[in-house]
């Protein structure tokens, strides 16, 4: 039973990830309006920049779903997610209550990804071996 949540997490991680990875890659393919946005959002270069965005969305996906930098990658989602939510979903900018409630629910649903890739990101790091741990062999005897 103590291995449960450890197993929990591994099957977790690549679920959060799934939308990332998925999501950019159709970015890349088709960007959409998406530069069209960025641009009206003053972001500058904005075909770069959402091209950019979505090669970060799968770089990180990849890196937290197959558990190979679970913290790096959700940090990067973190870094691409944040962004995106306020210019994409800002749902205080529309005047029409259709839109608003739509991009309102797109926006804290954005929210509600931010805290399970820090969940996932604290969970990943609490279990990882300490690294500046000396190895077993150099370790001193206690009252050395």
């Amino acid at each position: 039973m103590a291995h449960l949540p450890r197993l929990i997490s591994r099957l977790s991680r690549p679920l959060l990830a799934t939308s990332f990875i998925v999501g950019g890659y159709g970015v890349l393919r088709a960007p959409g309006p998406l530069p069209e946005l960025a641009r009206q959002r003053g972001v500058p270069y904005p075909e770069a920049a959402t091209r950019a965005t979505a090669a970060g969305m799968i770089a990180g996906g990849l890196a937290l779903g197959t558990g190979l930098a679970p913290v790096v990658g959700g940090g990067l989602l973190v870094a691409c997610l944040v962004p995106t939510t306020v210019a994409v979903h800002g749902f205080w900018r529309q005047p029409d209550p259709v839109r608003r409630r739509a991009q309102r629910n797109e926006f804290f649903k954005n929210v509600s990804l931010l805290g399970g890739l820090v969940i996932a990101a604290v969970e990943a790091r609490s279990a990882a071996p300490a690294s500046s741990a000396a190895p077993a062999s150099f370790a001193t005897p206690e009252g050395a």
